[in-house]
């Protein structure tokens, strides 16, 4: 096969393909296409699911602009060190410290469990002479889950509450005034 023959092959080739990426996306650049990108942000979440050392399940939550979540699951202390921006934390790379711009006591979220019980679950605890909040034994009432669900987006033991419903359902709940609402819920 001559020298010129070969270069018509691959020149048509070329040609081939690059009519072809015409309709196809690669061989367009991610960065002078916004569409393409993909952004990653980072919350804080928590659940009222417990978990075997708490009544609440702490998380890490990033969530990518196309919908995909990945979940990294906390202990308390380690929960505590990130909003407080003691510890690095990608929900946190500003190292801000959500209490206090909040104003919300940390013993606030161990608190949370009152939201699902009306009596604290076990025996032989020094909270189990505390009462909880829920119009039931072991969950809100129909009208609690409603008043949860309309104000704060939640609606389940096990869904994750993040971002700014999360930090304003932990304020809220530290008012005697918003429990004594919440308890009256039937």
């Amino acid at each position: 096969m001559g020298k010129l023959k070969r270069i018509w092959i691959v020149l048509l080739i070329f040609v081939c393909a690059t009519a072809h990426a015409q309709d196809n996306n690669i061989f367009i650049r991610s960065e002078n296409n916004p569409e393409l990108k993909v952004t990653i942000n980072g919350y804080f979440g928590i659940s009222l699911l417990t978990q075997y050392n708490s009544f609440i399940r702490y998380a890490f939550i990033q969530i990518k602009s196309t919908g995909e979540q990945k979940i990294t699951y906390l202990s308390r202390e380690q929960f505590l060190e990130q909003v407080q921006g003691k510890m690095v934390s990608k929900a946190n790379p500003d190292k801000v410290n959500f209490l206090d711009l909040y104003k919300i006591d940390p013993e606030s979220f161990e608190n949370l469990w009152k939201l699902r019980y009306s009596e604290f679950p076990y025996d032989g605890d020094e909270r189990s002479r505390e009462k909880g909040w829920a119009g039931l034994d072991f969950a809100p009432t129909p009208a609690q889950w409603s008043f949860l669900s309309r104000n704060y987006g939640f609606s389940s033991f096990d869904q994750l509450l993040y971002g700014e419903n999360m930090w304003k359902l932990v304020k809220d709940s530290q008012a005697q005034a918003w429990q004594a609402q919440y308890k009256s819920l039937k």
